[in-house]
This record gives structure tokens, sequence and C-alpha cells, in this order.
């Protein structure tokens, strides 16, 4: 069930309130959204925009410009990974490279394992056109490379990012929940793990959700020329869009999920 609870969240009053909703039965996502972005401490919301998020990003835009310059057969090869299943091969090879790169630059956090979860998931919403019913394993490879090129040669990566945004608060949220529900299982409030997946999934679908009129298009230029950039340069270049999209999906989540 969800992402580690090795940490609970801290003993403050806003957290409190957070979790005096576990101890009702059939909890609203929308009102543990609202509060858990309520109990954000600065210091939190800074280390959600840890390098690592940065560096995931920069991953996925650089995938997207090698498959619209090289084709998908030859991204992959570049990634190590094999051609098929395309679509599994494609984000199994970005959360490789991801992955390799936070360890390189040193950049590992919490946040930053999230993100990385976050790699995986947007490449395959990507390579599946958003259909969460679409089978991964069916998907073809002309479809794949179209998917992730397009992006590219469209000048469209705003809108990866803000779809690999969404994919992170997903992560970052289940977090967040995991961390301190599987104190609950059991009583009236949360009685089954199933219960607590249950929640989990709601929560995280109202992040994905909120980020849907995300406008990150003023930084539309800075994300294509991270596409073509050095990873050790993507820190600098994308963290003003992480950081702004980050602020505003909190925003709109605390007010409306």
């Amino acid at each position: 069930m969800g992402t580690s609870t090795w940490h609970r969240s801290p003993s403050t009053p806003e957290w409190d309130r957070v979790r005096e909703l576990y101890t009702l039965r059939d909890p609203d996502p929308g009102e543990v959204v609202r509060r858990i972005v309520g109990a954000l401490d600065p210091g939190t919301r800074e280390r959600m925009k840890a390098p690592a998020v940065a560096t995931c990003l920069g991953v996925l835009l650089e995938g997207a410009r090698l498959v619209a310059d090289q084709g998908l057969p030859g991204t992959l090869a570049s990634l190590g990974v094999e051609a098929r299943p395309p679509a599994l091969q494609m984000a199994a090879g970005l959360r490789s490279r991801a992955e390799a790169l936070i360890a390189q630059a040193e950049q590992a956090s919490r946040f930053g394992d999230l993100a990385l979860e976050a790699v995986g998931t947007t490449a395959m919403g990507v390579a599946t056109g958003g259909d969460p019913a679409a089978g991964l394993l069916a998907v073809p490879l002309p479809a794949v490379e179209a998917a992730f090129a397009g992006l590219h040669r469209q000048d469209r990566h705003h809108e990866l990012a803000v779809d690999f945004l969404g994919h992170d608060l997903d992560r970052v949220f289940r977090h967040f929940v995991a961390r301190d529900v599987v104190d609950f299982i059991g009583a009236e409030g949360i009685p089954t793990v199933g219960h607590a997946g249950r929640l989990e999934d709601g929560v995280a679908h109202l992040c994905r959700e909120g980020v849907v009129g995300l406008d990150l298009t003023p930084y539309q230029g800075a994300l294509a020329r991270a596409a073509t950039l050095a990873p050790a340069q993507w820190p600098a270049a994308l963290t003003p869009a992480v950081a702004h999209g980050l602020d505003a999906a909190l925003a709109a989540l605390e007010g409306g999920a």
C-alpha cells in the first residue's frame, strides 16, 4: 500500500487536524488534501522542489527530444533497455536514467525518491495517451514514438511538465497519507487495509486533477531549451518552472480539492 511509512508526520496542531480525519468513517479525500496542504511548513514546501525533482523533469524532456531526433528504437537503445514492450521499456529506461543522474549528482532525497516514481508513471501516461484503461503491453511502438516525439516537435514541453507535476504530487500525497494512516487501520475510520488504499487512491486522484488548469506556457521556452542541456544544468534551468507549478498546484488543492 502506497509509499514507505518510515517517518510519521510532525506533531503539530496542523498535522493533528489531518490525523483527526482518519478517525472518521470514510474520510473525505478532498478534506484530507486541504488539511495536508495547510499543514505543510515552508521547509517541507522547499524540499518538495529539491534538485532531484528538476532532474526527473529534465530526463522526461530530454527523452521526448531524443525520440523526436532519433526515433524510439534508438532512444531505447541509448537508455540501455529492450525495445519491447515499448511503453514499459521507455518508462523503465527513463526512470533508470533519472536514478543514475540523481546518484551521480548526490541529489538523493525523500522527495527525489517520490519524483523518481513519478517519472515512470508520467512516461506510461504519455505512452497511453493518458488513458488509464489502455493496456501498456498492447501499445504499439509507432504509437509510443508518436506520443513522445509530438511533445517535442509541437512545442508541448509545458504540457509534459504539468503532467509530471501531477504525478509527482500523486506520489507525494500518497506518502503523506501512508505514513500516518497505518496507525488507524483496524479502527472505525479505516477498518481495513483496503479502506486505507482507497483513501490514498482518492487523494492521489485529486492531486492529479488539481494540476489540470495549471498553466506553464510562460516557461515553454525554458523547458524546450532544457531538453537540449546537459543534466548538470537542469536544476538551475527547471527549478523556476517546478517551483511555480508546485506552488500554484498546492494553492489550487487547498482551495478546491
